[in-house]
């Protein structure tokens, strides 16, 4: 409870900072605090674990769970809606009926739920879809019941509302709350005419004529470069103008490749594992195709993005957005390695005996020679990666050839890690320790299979001329998950070796 109450002080804070209007919107969000702030005490009391003895599986525990759910999710949403609403065609939802809807919604949800702490002090167990009607809890479920209707009546309300607004007319939007940030810029089918370089949180209070300067293109990129997609990429801290980045066109690749993920995950829930993965092999042709055609070499070096200011087109290494994206993937990859880690010595450490009786580590040969392996297959992917920089048409096939290289070294070091425990007789299924093993050899297996996709598409891009000096984001994005992968497999190897020499 300790973060959510320091939110709940921070949103005190904000109203009591900034410039509150009695309107719709901001209804919404104090029926928020006040709901959300009575979930939270509830969760308080359940925290008590002499109480939560009382009131466990009963309807207190119902009540609290929507005070919290209902509280801190729905109307805050329902607050955004009437405060957004004007970017969609420019009209704002009524505020007469906004009243009624809070209105509405707030009372039939305390009608509606309140109740529910009484029944369940009363011992109206929750999960339960009859009772007998002499237990005395009659009047208080009809009491919620009639809440919860006064409840869908303001959200039918608030339905029909916005129904009748949205088909209104379409028009400029303008600053309808008097705001001061950036999304009551002009509308326009391509964002803002130019990019407002700001030194405040309310730029729109600090300069109310920023509208009419964007709009007139007196700031940065008043206009399109090569006619498509453009943004600018700025330093972390200052916002700096770095380089200009050109994103992709209108396409159906990412579509479909949603798609192919949401169809893997969903139909893996009601094990249909083929067409499961079926799916997936789908989602990954998508995203391939769709990363085709990203990264290409710019037409020209620099470009004027405004006020007399030349900036280069795209990034490459560490200056990249794409590296950085790597980057962030491989510490989230490395934090979920770690936890499969600590899993396995942890069972080492709990084991009487390591390795359990019945369970065997390959001779040291095997995790040596996999390291060994790894290490020259990450060697040979460095020295592609740096020849890409330079590499034009004559040096492409020295290049592929150590990207094959790689990716040979890379899937033998798998086959002899994995080869080297079976030949143990490694059984997953014997204990836990050995389980533990076999998540680590399954996870390495895995990333191994990645970087061999990674590595066919660089070679694909090297054979089709895509993979340029001034076009080389691929290789190089695949030489950090490489690396990684390397780390991965010599850290797994060293633990389970080192581990039950240091316990014994």
């Amino acid at each position: 409870m300790r973060p959510s109450g320091v939110q709940v002080f921070a949103w005190i804070a904000t109203f009591w900072r900034g410039r509150v209007v009695l309107n719709a919107p901001t209804l919404f969000l104090l029926g928020f605090h006040f709901i959300f702030v009575l979930g939270g005490l509830t969760g308080v009391m359940v925290a008590v674990l002499p109480f939560d003895w009382q009131a466990h599986d009963s309807y207190f525990i119902v009540a609290h769970l929507h005070y919290v759910l209902i509280g801190g999710m729905v109307f805050p949403v329902f607050a955004g809606f009437y405060y957004w609403a004007p970017l969609f065609n420019g009209h704002c939802l009524s505020e007469r009926w906004g009243r009624w809807v809070f209105g509405l919604m707030f009372g039939g949800f305390n009608l509606a739920f309140f109740p529910m702490h009484i029944a369940g002090m009363l011992g109206m167990p929750r999960r339960v879809y009859t009772y007998d009607g002499s237990l005395g809890w009659n009047a208080l479920n009809m009491l919620s019941t009639v809440g919860a209707y006064v409840l869908a009546a303001g959200v039918l309300l608030f339905f029909i509302d916005a129904f009748r607004t949205l088909r209104r007319p379409p028009r400029d939007h303008g600053d309808p709350w008097r705001a001061g940030t950036l999304e009551w810029l002009p509308p326009r089918e391509y964002g803002a005419r130019s990019i407002p370089q700001v030194g405040s949180r309310y730029p729109l209070w600090k300069n109310p004529a920023l509208p009419q300067e964007v709009e007139a293109g007196h700031h940065w990129l008043p206009r399109t470069v090569f006619g498509g997609r453009e943004t600018l990429m700025t330093s972390l801290r200052d916002a700096r103008p770095l380089h200009l980045l050109r994103l992709p066109t209108d396409s159906w690749w990412p579509l479909g490749a949603a798609a192919g993920t949401a169809g893997f995950f969903l139909l893996l829930t009601v094990s249909q594992t083929v067409p499961a993965f079926a799916c997936g092999v789908l989602a990954i042709a998508f995203i391939l195709r769709w990363l085709w055609d990203s990264d290409q070499p710019p037409p020209v070096a620099t470009v004027d993005v405004g006020h007399g200011v030349h900036l280069p087109v795209g990034a490459h290494g560490s200056t990249s957005h794409s590296w950085w994206a790597m980057i962030v993937l491989i510490a989230v990859d490395m934090t979920i390695f770690v936890s499969l880690l600590y899993t396995h010595v942890h069972l080492a450490m709990a084991s009487d005996v390591c390795p359990p009786p019945g369970a065997a580590l390959p001779a040291t040969r095997w995790p040596l020679a996999t390291a060994l392996l790894l290490a020259a297959s990450s060697a040979a992917m460095l020295a592609a990666t740096r020849m890409a920089r330079t590499a034009h048409a004559r040096g492409q096939r020295l290049l592929r050839t150590l990207v094959a290289l790689a990716m040979v070294a890379a899937a033998a070091a798998a086959a002899l890690d994995i080869g080297g425990h079976v030949l143990a007789q490694l059984d997953p299924r014997a204990q836990g320790w050995s389980a533990s093993v076999g998540m680590l050899l399954g996870y390495q297996a895995f990333h191994i299979a990645v970087i061999m996709l990674m590595g066919g598409y660089v070679l694909v891009r090297s054979w089709a001329g895509r993979l340029l000096p001034t076009a080389r984001a691929t290789i190089d994005n695949t030489g950090l998950m490489w690396h990684c992968v390397t780390a991965q497999g010599i850290i797994g190897a060293l633990t389970v070796q080192l581990v039950p020499r240091l316990l014994g």
